[in-house]
């Protein structure tokens, strides 16, 4: 009956991580080693079969993004505070991922840290600003040019009449 139970905690837990694109993950510092949930996996576009590491995280982090990641990393062993951030990945073909990291340190009674968090899948949102901003920015051109046609309307209004009076 526990057994049953658990799988289906888990079954719950997993479609909640793949519904808000969400997956989870341990950080052992001290070992190094890392442990992810499906839809981690997923996120960093590997199978579930791969062994996580910090390497293979660094495998797949946008080469705009490495020095950021790298000091994120390097920063959160030697501080072993907690730490978010937002960077890209690109995956083997090209395509572009945009994701928040958040991590929680947790200290053991050996005083090693380890970390908790979470990797989401933002890149929906991240194209969604961009659309808006791009809509703003077009909005903001046709007003500019609304705006300078009834300006041209209304000083042509006012010449035409003194114009034609004089050719008279």
């Amino acid at each position: 009956m526990e057994n049953t139970l658990r799988r289906v905690q888990e079954t719950y837990l997993a479609e909640a991580q793949q519904l808000s694109h969400t997956g989870s993950f341990g950080w052992k510092v001290s070992s190094g080693e890392i442990f992810w949930s499906e839809e981690g996996f997923r996120i960093f576009g590997f199978d579930s079969t791969t062994r996580p590491s910090i390497d293979l995280v660094l495998a797949r982090v946008h080469p705009d993004d490495y020095a950021l990641v790298q000091r994120v990393i390097d920063g959160a062993k030697n501080d072993r505070q907690d730490f978010a951030f937002e960077h890209r990945l690109q995956l083997p073909g090209g395509a572009v991922k945009h994701v928040r990291v958040v991590a929680r340190a947790m200290r053991s009674e050996t005083d090693n840290v380890d970390f908790v968090g979470a990797v989401m899948d933002v890149t929906s949102i991240k194209l969604a600003e961009l659309e808006l901003q791009s809509t703003r920015t077009e909005l903001a051109h046709v007003m500019r040019v609304t705006s300078l046609g009834e300006l041209t309307a209304s000083i042509a209004h006012e010449v035409k009449p003194a114009a034609w009076r004089r050719r008279r």
